[in-house]
């Protein structure tokens, strides 16, 4: 935990910006209905997450890659939300 010490406030906002993406997501999308379902959401976002990272350094977006990783983790969380994990 000592690693994390003066970092709180950019946890809370990592953490926020995966909340309110959980909670957009929500809002714009029906409920996983099984485990493939969730599965195939967040292979959709990692590999675009992916697509961002192969362009390569200088090329690829910080801002895209950090949009893409928070709606990763946004949908591991409604995975474990909406299948009861």
């Amino acid at each position: 935990m000592a690693e994390f010490q003066g970092h709180t406030s950019e946890i809370t906002e990592l953490f926020n910006a995966v909340y309110q993406e959980f909670m957009r997501a929500r809002q714009r999308h029906i409920q996983f209905k099984s485990p493939l379902h969730g599965y195939a959401v967040i292979l959709k976002e990692l590999e675009e997450l992916w697509t961002e990272i192969k362009k390569g350094e200088g090329l690829c977006s910080s801002e895209a890659m950090r949009k893409k990783a928070v709606q990763v983790a946004a949908m591991a969380v409604r995975f474990i939300y909406d299948l009861g994990y």
